[in-house]
């Protein structure tokens, strides 16, 4: 369970892409209180930089270790990325959103716990 803090560090699993953009934005646009963003993403985007609230923040590459510290993980990454590493996030003590469902479209939220 997430506890309610002024803010919280928030990780968004494919952060280039459509859906990952989109994710960063609506954070913005709804002001939700995010203290530290991180965006992941593959090799081939590291050290790129994506835009939010107007501060320009560096694109990380996804690794095992990239949750700690991570309050709130959000995936759009596919299917094969979110068994992956979501369990590693969840592990970690995130709380992790996820877009992509296991079997593919129609899309269906879900959110990974530790059970």
């Amino acid at each position: 369970m997430l506890k309610k803090k002024s803010g919280y560090v928030v990780a968004v699993v494919g952060a280039t892409g459509a859906v990952g953009t989109e994710m960063i934005e609506v954070l913005a646009e709804r002001k939700f209180p995010v203290t530290r963003l991180v965006p992941l993403a593959s090799t081939r985007s590291a050290g790129g930089m994506v835009t939010f609230e107007g501060n320009e923040v560096p694109i990380e590459v996804l690794t095992k270790d990239s949750f700690a510290g991570v309050d709130i993980a959000l995936f759009s990454a596919g299917a094969d990325l979110s068994r992956e590493f979501a369990p590693i996030a969840v592990k970690a003590g995130a709380v992790v959103i996820d877009i992509v469902p296991p079997g593919g479209w129609p899309l269906r939220c879900r959110s990974w716990s530790r059970r």
